[in-house]
């Protein structure tokens, strides 16, 4: 809120609506297009998780609880969508522990690209651009690296009993917990020992991050601004990042900030500026608007009639 507040009190509203209503409407149908479309490479590689984990699910139902999860994820802080999305899948296959192991791994599989292009965002001089962006890239690629790392060695080891002080507290849990945390543990095993799952769910990471590059270059493209591809490639990353942290709903706020000062240098002005952020939040509202139609429609995912 303290995020929406500053661009409120500091950027001309009217303004930024004026820039927004100026905007060709393929800037905001073309990015939305793109997002339902990245929604269906993130179904494949969850569905190739899944396979590896032991559970099958249809690739349209897998895309359909997906793009339902959106439409939920607006109206939560930023993380719902990942905790509707495993709910969702988990009710889609009929088998929770797999379901949340898949999305976690898809998860870690997808820090590979960003890394390196939060990385890429540093050589190319994000410093130069805005210092916060540029430390925020810095920190989040170290960390980033740290956990893509101990995460390698960690899928080298074999499964060993959890450490004393670990079962103690598995100990203490409810009994449905404990047995939701040993299918957890079992279906990461599973997915660890399947490198040629891994390898080609992460290969699918590639479009994915992609995809989400050049939806935001569109929409920079169609309000004017003379960035290139790779300029998106080097800004966005680090900008997502930072919307990602759970801080607010949705981004709000937050986004519109960064872009205030990430665009100043192609002379981007303020109101211009909030008005890009909240294209790129359209976008997001137009794939939660498909998210919304099918709840309405089909209502939640169902094992029995969305797996046929």
């Amino acid at each position: 809120m303290g995020a929406l507040a500053w661009v409120a009190s500091t950027v001309d509203l009217r303004q930024a609506v004026r820039a927004l209503a100026a905007a060709p409407p393929w800037v905001f149908l073309a990015p939305a297009g793109l997002l339902l479309l990245n929604s269906g490479i993130h179904a494949l590689r969850l569905r190739v998780l899944l396979r590896a984990a032991g559970v099958r699910a249809p690739l349209s139902g897998t895309w359909a609880a997906l793009v339902r999860a959106s439409a939920l994820g607006l109206a939560l802080p930023t993380g719902g969508a990942e905790v509707a999305k495993a709910a969702l899948v988990g009710r889609l296959c009929g088998a929770p522990a797999p379901a949340v192991a898949a999305i976690l791994v898809a998860r870690l599989l997808e820090l590979v690209p960003w890394t390196l292009l939060l990385w890429w965002g540093l050589a190319w001089g994000l410093w130069a651009h805005d210092r916060l962006v540029a430390w925020a890239a810095l920190a989040f690629s170290v960390g980033f690296s740290a956990v893509l790392a101990g995460s390698a060695l960690l899928a080298r080891r074999d499964p060993r009993p959890w450490p004393p002080l670990a079962r103690a507290f598995a100990r203490r849990l409810p009994p449905g917990l404990q047995a939701f945390g040993g299918r957890l543990r079992q279906a990461l095993a599973l997915l660890g020992h399947d490198r040629g799952a891994l390898l080609r769910s992460g290969l699918l990471t590639v479009p994915f991050s992609l995809v989400n590059c050049l939806v935001a270059w569109l929409i920079l493209r169609g309000h004017g601004v003379a960035a290139s591809y790779l300029d998106a490639m080097a800004v966005i990353p680090a900008v997502d990042t930072l919307i990602a942290l759970p801080i607010t709903i949705g981004g709000v706020g937050v986004r519109e900030g960064l872009m205030v000062g990430l665009l100043a240098p192609w002379g981007v002005d303020e109101a211009r500026a909030v008005a890009i952020g909240l294209s790129r939040w359209a976008a997001e509202l137009g794939r939660a608007g498909v998210g919304a139609l099918l709840l309405l429609v089909g209502g939640l995912p169902s094992r029995d009639r969305d797996a046929a």
